[in-house]
């Protein structure tokens, strides 16, 4: 277990162990990595498939085919495996993580959190003797994080976490815990479950105040999310009625098709709603309903405009809301933070002093690098960051944040949804993590098979 904040060199230790660096990006390194008798980085990487196994933090840079069962296929094939032998193991590591409806489709149809179970299946088909898990578990639900740690547990395979955050499950699963800072790594002498040791996770943001175990204290439990009650108008910023969405899955064999359906949802003005849930669940769906980039099957969504709810159609939330993407690359696309955060300024007509009076604020208020930094050089996180202060300058009555948290420390993203609260806004954010959502949010709804339970 290797605890970093974003940003101190994760992400770049886990693709040294795994042969990448210096091989396909450059640069000078020192010293050697061993794996048993084997040295990675003199070795091809066809030689380290069954060796090391890495699942990118971010699932798009990694997914390269048209279907899930190809994708699983693929390094078996590399492998000179049997067609009997490789259809055995897609089959068995679908199932593994559930996704065995989803074998003749495309990755694309998957939601963040099943690309990682997508990307875990084909490590499990693999079976390689050293795992690197870089945020892998951030977009995953409670159940199959559970899941992967017990079945890495039964298969005695080395297995390397490195994550911004500390969820009570690892301390029943972690052998060691080493802090990396700086791009220096030192082990925590401090046992999980000590006070010394919460002291350190507290310090380093990797809980927040109230997470957490310590000794001779159970864990407190995450706020139990709530059913809404029935409201009048009065408060409520965004409301929608009835809402019903279908995907329709035209495939060769195509699973059941996912339903979405929503009695009554309200959002007050002011308030931060958590909306929270198993992977495929529908947090997604939901949000890109509310913002106007799905069009619903059935119901109405009414935003309050000149002091009452109105009905929306797409365009009228499309300029209401902000909603950032699990993706921040889907979002991010011009080659400099100054100019990214520019943007939505010049669309306002604003003079070029406020505008890069606004820009340096905002650079300060989110802790993002220097305006002419280049965001494809950044991590993921600080890319993370920058969506949300893109957003910010947007100045959009309702923020929809979805999966904000995963990449950050969860003292970096409570100060995100601090900093739109100060703004006055309004704010919805998707997460997995239940005592998270607790936290931050002055209401939590669960979503379970396209509805709140």
């Amino acid at each position: 277990m290797l605890l970093a904040r974003p940003d101190q060199g994760k992400t770049t230790l886990c693709r040294v162990l795994a042969g990448l660096i210096p091989r396909f990006s450059g640069g000078e390194i020192k010293g050697e990595v061993c794996l048993g008798p084997i040295k990675p980085l003199d070795q091809e990487p066809y030689e380290l498939i069954d060796q090391v196994g890495l699942v990118f933090q971010h699932p798009g840079e990694q997914l390269l085919t048209s279907r899930c069962d190809a994708e699983v296929a693929f390094p078996l094939e590399s492998m000179g495996l049997a067609r009997s032998e490789i259809q055995q193991r897609v089959t068995r590591s679908l199932q593994s993580m559930d996704l065995e409806r989803y074998r003749y489709q495309s990755p694309k149809v998957l939601s963040g959190g099943e690309r990682k179970k997508l990307l875990i299946a084909c490590l499990l088909a693999v079976d390689p003797r050293l795992w690197l898990l870089d945020e892998t578990l951030e977009e995953l639900d409670r159940g199959t994080k559970r899941q992967l740690l017990e079945l890495l547990k039964d298969r005695r395979r080395s297995t390397l976490i490195l994550s911004a955050k500390w969820h009570d499950i690892f301390r029943k699963y972690a052998d060691l815990v080493y802090l990396m800072e700086e791009g220096q790594v030192r082990p925590v002498r401090e046992k999980p479950g000590t006070r010394d040791f919460h002291r350190l996770l507290l310090k380093r943001g990797f809980v927040l105040p109230g997470e957490g175990s310590v000794p001779d204290q159970p864990p407190s439990p995450a706020r139990a999310p709530t059913t809404q009650e029935s409201k009048t108008d009065a408060g409520i910023l965004l409301e929608a009625r009835d809402l019903f969405f279908r995907y329709e899955q035209g495939r060769e064999e195509p699973a059941s098709p996912f339903t979405l359906s929503i009695d009554r949802l309200h959002i007050a003005t002011g308030k931060v709603l958590a909306i929270v849930g198993d992977n495929g669940s529908g947090k997604s769906t939901l949000g890109r309903l509310l913002c106007g980039l799905l069009a619903p099957g059935g119901g109405e969504i009414r935003i309050r405009r000149e002091g009452v709810l109105q009905r929306a159609e797409a365009q009228d939330l499309n300029r209401f809301t902000g909603y950032l993407f699990q993706d921040p690359d889907l979002q991010i696309f011009l080659p400099t933070v100054f100019e990214e955060l520019a943007l939505g300024l010049r669309h306002r007509h604003l003079s070029r002093e406020e505008i890069n009076k606004r820009v340096e604020k905002t650079l300060s208020l989110f802790g993002l690098p220097a305006g002419e930094a280049p965001p494809s050089l950044m991590s993921y996180g600080a890319r993370k960051k920058l969506q949300a202060a893109v957003y910010y300058l947007l100045d959009r009555p309702l923020m929809i944040i979805d999966e904000g948290d995963s990449g950050l420390s969860v003292d970096d993203f409570a100060r995100a949804i601090g900093i739109f609260r100060k703004a006055d806004g309004t704010v919805l954010f998707i997460t997995h993590d239940f005592r998270l959502a607790g936290a931050l949010a002055d209401e939590v709804l669960e979503l379970k098979a396209g509805r709140f339970v």
